[in-house]
């Protein structure tokens, strides 16, 4: 079985290589490498050509800056694999990272794979811990709850084996957050789907500039208009999982106040309009028992203490920056 590995490039010179040489050495041989130049002003488009010419399963395509989500289109568009897995191209891979999506899918008969992943630094400090469990197979109820509780797993691109089928019929949206506004109609178009423990297959690389570390905008408001998409949908289609819509909401402030520099002002701004749906539906988030401990306790101070919650937030993220100095 073919898979087609799609790596959007841009303006990722310094990274390109390890991502590159990551991939090329996959345990797993029935691979195809896209490198999708997305108009990269830097030398990354020669890079590619390169990496092309000198190895047979890499291929170049080139196209005019669209970002992330336009990029990954178009390697789906011209990925000749069924499935198709998504890397990005300033992170890197073990050698296995194919191989065990392929053998989950395998083993569970499955249409869709999910897997963990971790998370460091540049310098490759602060890589997250990945809590063990068995991987299994479960139907679209329970993956949803999953992925959008942010339970064992989560909604990036990364880290998935997809069919390529449903890519087609569910492309990727513009703007930021754009692998968490598709995922739900992925894993809704899906019957069977595999979730396993690679935690430390997949690195994902955070660098200055990266969207989790950058200064405030207006996009990253964005989040909000796919919670409100995503609620619904789950009205419309799975109406008894109504406390997913609440876990999206808070995830979208959690995103905001871990990830970005927010005064208290703009916070509070953000709190006050999803103030009630926190404190009316926390008793149900405290009920659910696949929900951990640590998020029931940020949710409390969420709902009782918002500036306890902030300055919480703040002393993490400081704390995060002087680890990396």
């Amino acid at each position: 079985m073919l898979i087609s590995i799609i790596v959007p490039v841009y303006k990722v010179e310094r990274y390109l290589d390890k991502c590159v040489k990551s991939l090329l050495n996959q345990t797993y041989n029935e691979i195809e490498i896209l490198l999708i130049d997305d108009g990269s002003p830097d030398s990354c488009p020669k890079l590619c050509e390169e990496y092309a010419e000198k190895y047979e399963v890499v291929k170049c395509l080139h196209k005019s800056n669209g970002g992330l989500s336009s990029a990954r289109n178009y390697g789906v568009l011209y990925a000749r694999g069924e499935y198709i897995a998504f890397v990005d191209s300033d992170d890197y891979v073990e050698k296995t990272y194919i191989e065990d999506m392929v053998k989950l899918k395998e083993k569970f008969d499955a249409d869709f794979v999910i897997t963990r992943t971790s998370r460091e630094n540049e310098d490759g400090s602060g890589k997250t811990k990945v809590p063990p469990f068995e991987a299994f197979v479960t139907n679209k109820n329970e993956a949803l709850f999953y992925v959008y509780s942010q339970t064992k797993v989560g909604w990036a691109a990364y880290g998935k084996l997809y069919p390529k089928s449903v890519l087609l019929k569910y492309p990727f949206p513009d703007g930021y957050f754009e692998d968490c506004a598709c995922m739900y109609n992925i894993i809704n178009e899906s019957s069977k789907i595999a979730i396993g423990n690679y935690g430390s297959n997949y690195h994902y690389v955070q660098h200055e500039g990266s969207i989790l570390i950058s200064k405030l905008s207006q996009k990253h408001y964005r989040i909000f208009e796919i919670c409100k998409e995503f609620g619904c949908f789950i009205d419309s289609n799975y109406p008894n999982m109504s406390i997913l819509k609440v876990m999206m909401y808070y995830f979208g402030v959690v995103q905001l106040l871990t990830l970005q520099k927010m005064s208290w002002k703009s916070y509070k701004k953000i709190f006050m309009k999803y103030r009630r749906m926190f404190r009316n539906n926390y008793k149900s988030v405290l009920r659910e028992k696949r929900i951990s401990k640590q998020k029931k306790i940020y949710m409390l101070f969420l709902c009782s203490r918002p500036e306890i919650f902030l300055a919480q937030r703040k002393i993490i993220n400081a704390l995060k920056q002087i680890h990396k100095m």
